[in-house]
C-alpha cells in the first residue's frame, strides 16, 4: 500500500514542482510536521500512521496548490484560497446534503 503522506512521498509530489530540491526537503518536512500536529491535536490518541493512510491522495495536490511565495520569497498557504477551501470544508461538513 502506497503511503501519499509519507515524507518521501510528499517530496516526491514536490519533485514536480518549480524549487529546489533543497526546498522541496524543507517543505515536505513541514507539511509531514503539520500533519502530525494535526493529528496528536484534532484526533488526540489516534494513530498517526494509520490516520495519514486513510487521507486521501488528491488532498496532498489540493495542499501544494495552496502554495504560493511571500514577499520575503518564503513558501506559504496562500491566505484566501486557503481561507475559501477551509470554509467550504467545514460548510460541507456540518451540512446534509440531499442527492435525491
Amino acid at each position: 500500500m502506497s503511503a501519499p503522506f509519507s515524507p518521501e512521498s510528499i517530496r516526491q509530489r514536490l519533485s514536480t514542482e518549480q524549487i529546489s530540491s533543497a526546498q522541496a526537503d524543507r517543505l515536505a518536512e513541514a507539511i509531514a510536521g503539520s500533519l502530525r500536529g494535526t493529528c496528536k491535536e484534532w484526533f488526540p490518541g489516534t494513530d498517526y500512521d494509520n490516520w495519514r493512510q486513510m487521507l486521501p491522495e488528491p488532498l496532498l495536490d489540493v495542499l501544494v496548490q495552496l502554495l504560493t511565495w511571500d514577499k520575503n520569497g518564503q513558501i506559504v498557504a496562500d491566505h484566501l484560497p486557503t481561507a475559501a477551501a477551509a470554509c467550504i470544508f467545514l460548510d460541507l461538513q456540518n451540512s446534509a446534503i440531499p442527492v435525491g
